[in-house]
């Protein structure tokens, strides 16, 4: 009866932080600001990783050997995410424009043209004084399940017409964006790259989707790069007759 108990009460808990952390995500995502909406994801996490804590501890207590498993199990996964190369990944793709790498690097690395090529991109805008430089902070607008987020993002390095290197301003992760322009017997070498670094809990929870997140990024990237060959090269108008 004491057992019946304690399980049920564990179940109980067990809902009640799923319930949680599940509102605490959606009230992130309707936010303005992009650290906030992190905020609350980290704290969305820590909920769901307790309530997996507590069901491993209900299984210990109904059935131990199969608890005793799960423990080790999840543990060893733990240990795994910790390093943080095993929780970072490149995305890289790349395209040749028929055109000048000047050209193509005029609308690549002007901020203001993003929302035109770029994916989820709503507006932008160069909250440092003066022309874009190492140093420079952009501010971003991005819309994520249809509400727009406000995210700030520093210049890393800036290699006027050749290189630009975006840090996005985040507390639990590291994301960049890398645009470069190279000359090609073609035209131009453009590579559209970017690194992520999962947060721990993070890694633990999401893990396991590293090779379909991979595939998403590069999918959405390879789609941005063919946004931006038709505003450096747009097609030719039709003939009238």
């Amino acid at each position: 009866m004491i057992l019946l108990l304690v399980q049920s009460a564990l179940f109980l808990v067990v809902v009640g932080l799923l319930v949680g952390a599940l509102l605490v995500d959606r009230s992130g995502v309707h936010g303005r600001d992009y650290l906030v909406f992190e905020q609350r994801a980290v704290r969305s996490q820590q909920l769901t990783v307790a309530a997996f804590v507590l069901v491993i501890i209900e299984f210990l207590v109904g059935t131990p050997l199969l608890g005793a498993v799960l423990a080790i199990i999840e543990i060893l996964w733990t240990l795994w995410w910790l390093p943080a190369e095993h929780r970072r990944f490149d995305v890289a793709v790349q395209s040749i424009f028929d055109a000048r790498p000047e050209a193509v690097a005029a609308v690549m690395f002007d901020i203001s043209e993003q929302p035109r090529w770029m994916d989820s991109i709503v507006r932008t805008a160069l909250e440092t004084p003066g022309l874009l430089r190492k140093g420079s902070v952009i501010r971003q607008t991005l819309r994520v399940s249809g509400q727009d987020l406000i995210a700030k993002l520093v210049v890393v390095e800036l290699v006027p017409y050749e290189r630009l290197l975006l840090q996005v301003i985040v507390r639990h992760a590291e994301l960049f964006d890398h645009f470069e322009v190279q000359p090609h017997p073609r035209g131009s070498l453009v590579t559209y790259s970017g690194r992520h670094q999962l947060s721990r809990l993070n890694a633990v929870l999401t893990g396991w989707r590293l090779p379909s997140l991979r595939r998403s990024f590069a999918a959405r990237r390879t789609a941005n790069l063919e946004r931006l060959r038709t505003i450096v090269h747009p097609a030719p108008l039709a003939r009238r007759a």
